[in-house]
């Protein structure tokens, strides 16, 4: 018996989850074929077509008989149950017998029935809308083997007990408090610890988190931890290091020289994205770390007392690598210096902005720089010389327009230019790039008048002027006669002007 047609529109949440799922049976309703992964309730018929796919099946069904869910729990792949909110016992029994994945995104409500049911599954069990949980429910999902996650928010002490009886790992990662020593110090054993939205714990709490291990054992999995912290006290911060390989706390705006201390260590990738505050001392005390200091979001500008503590200490000797990618405009030349100079980072650089002085100071500095593709503007010849006597490509497709020193300096450079941000050039800009060899992109360039055509006509090296719009008819002919210039199809440019009247 064919499943009645859906009236709802497919959960835009599971949507992404079917994308490029392979359409297997088909049910017909009003004349029209549907997807049964589409369906409210599917039979038994359709469900024994659909786990043939082995691929992992999101259904938007609200309703689940004992009868289907045995048949759909011989499905090899992930089962992902999109809408379902209630579930019986003898069902969830017989979804238990799945062997892989299962996941449940609108079931909010466990029976004690249930929940001992579904801990003999023997895969994970992903239930993030359970939001509360009761001490009887907590006690009955305690003996299941894999990863469980809740999406819980506050958990009683009752309820924690028995979580913290599992054998199996348990991701938290909606809890807002952590106060439960049995559960956090169970929860510490992990591999990786997941508590994201956890803004405060106290120093006991933190070290049962972190218990201490050997982190040089190379026989130790990855070791992280994933915390919602708002503050981080110096404790918790020596706790993490002597316990974590890693750790993400990308709720905290500032940290403490005292805690920023404490981070030092062999090695620790150390995630801090919501950084927006960095006192000198904190600067210093980061700086003295060892592995990867990720602070990518932090910016605009570092402060300039703060860049002045980083330099100083950058140069004493081994820093971590730092993730700068935040800053937007660099201002003290000494920590410029370093940072677009021979310091090690964990990523690019989007700075888009250097002070006179910055700009000065680069253009001097004996070492290679690294590449700066964001800059919106470059006034200084003398630093694009700099950048032109390097190695490798340089880019620039941020800058909109340049001088004709800062062009002519540009164009001695032996390998390729990007400057596909350009929307003019002059014709002494045009006459210098034209003489180089090396490829060329001025994709940017919408229009060029005769002159400036006449003179990049001449190029000697490729040339991309791929968005060009707007040419008379002499520039048109100019450019075309070079090979070596990349123009758009001729369908794209419009009609030729006429000649401009005697």
């Amino acid at each position: 018996m064919l499943a009645p047609c859906p009236s709802f529109r497919w959960l835009m949440t599971v949507a992404p989850l079917v994308v490029g799922l392979a359409v297997g049976p088909r049910a017909v309703c009003n004349g029209q074929n549907v997807d049964p992964t589409r369906l409210k309730s599917i039979s038994a018929e359709q469900a024994a077509e659909l786990i043939k796919q082995g691929k992992p099946l999101a259904l938007a069904v609200t309703e689940l008989s004992p009868e289907v869910a045995a048949i759909l729990a011989g499905a090899k792949a992930e089962l992902r149950f999109a809408a379902l909110t209630e579930l019986g016992a003898e069902a969830a029994a017989a979804l238990a017998k799945h062997e892989g994945a299962l996941s449940f995104a609108k079931l909010a409500t466990l029976t004690p029935a249930v929940a001992a049911a579904l801990a003999t599954h023997p895969g994970d069990l992903a239930l993030p809308a359970v939001t509360t949980i009761a001490p009887d429910v907590a006690a009955a999902l305690a003996p299941f083997p894999g990863t469980l996650f809740l999406g819980v928010r506050e958990l009683s002490d009752e309820a924690a007990a028995a979580l913290a009886k599992r054998a199996g790992i348990t991701r938290l990662d909606a809890l807002t408090s952590l106060t439960s020593l049995p559960l956090a110090e169970r929860i510490g054993k992990q591999t990786v610890v997941s508590l994201g939205s956890v803004r405060r714990i106290s120093p006991e709490i933190a070290r049962a988190l972190n218990p201490p291990v050997d982190l040089q054992d190379k026989n130790l999995g990855y070791r992280w931890i994933d915390i919602g912290l708002t503050e981080l006290s110096p404790e918790a911060a020596a706790a993490v290091v002597g316990s974590r390989h890693g750790f993400a706390m990308h709720s905290l705006e500032s940290i403490s020289p005292e805690a920023a201390t404490a981070l030092a260590s062999q090695f620790t990738n150390m995630r801090m994205w919501g950084l927006k505050t960095m006192s000198p001392a904190t600067a210093t005390a980061l700086a003295k770390t060892r592995g990867i200091l990720d602070i990518r979001m932090f910016g605009p500008e570092l402060a300039d007392d703060a860049a002045r503590a980083f330099a100083a200490q950058m140069k004493t000797g081994p820093c971590p690598a730092i993730d700068f990618g935040g800053l937007r405009k660099l201002s003290v030349p000494e920590f410029a210096v370093l940072v677009v100079g021979p310091a090690t980072l964990h990523g690019g650089l989007g700075v888009t902005e250097l002070s006179d002085d910055v700009a000065r100071a680069l253009a001097e500095s004996k070492d290679n720089l690294k590449p700066l593709p964001g800059l919106t503007s470059l006034t200084s010849a003398a630093l694009a010389a700099k950048y032109a006597a390097q190695g490798g490509d340089v880019s620039f497709k941020k800058l909109a327009t340049i001088s004709d020193d800062v062009a002519v300096a540009l164009a001695t450079h032996k390998g390729k230019v990007d400057l596909s941000g350009l929307n003019s050039l002059s014709v002494p800009a045009a006459t210098a790039f034209a003489a180089r060899e090396g490829p060329l992109l001025l994709d940017g360039l919408e229009e060029l008048g005769d002159d400036t055509a006449a003179a990049l006509s001449k190029a000697a090296g490729p040339v991309s002027l791929k968005r060009l719009k707007k040419l008379s008819p002499a520039g048109r002919a100019a450019l075309t006669a070079n090979s070596k210039l990349t123009l758009p199809p001729a369908p794209a440019l419009p009609p030729a002007l006429p000649p401009a009247p005697p």
